[in-house]
């Protein structure tokens, strides 16, 4: 059996995230688990909003085996802008 060099010599996984500009800096991803944290739900709660309501989440900013991934500051831009707990759309007339 031979062994690929390049992923010997440290090379990049092909399903890790890849920063989308060559300067940035920041390289942590949250998952399912950081962003539930953020936000103070489960991460069930996080896994749902991406199976059934893409619209309540972030744009991913990578996506690893089907699972999305978010750069901490992007979760942190997102949950600051979030609607609040107990928000419903539905209730407000088209006229307000």
């Amino acid at each position: 059996m031979t062994k690929n060099p390049k992923k010997a010599a440290g090379a990049a996984d092909a399903d890790e995230p890849q920063a989308e500009g060559a300067g940035t800096q920041e390289t942590a991803v949250c998952g399912y688990a950081e962003v539930a944290g953020e936000i103070g739900v489960k991460p069930a709660t996080i896994r749902y909003y991406w199976s059934q309501k893409r619209h309540l989440l972030p744009r991913p900013d990578a996506l690893v085996g089907g699972k999305p991934l978010w750069y901490p500051a992007t979760v942190r831009k997102w949950a600051k802008n979030r609607l609040g707990t107990g928000y419903r759309s539905d209730l407000k007339s088209p006229d307000a």
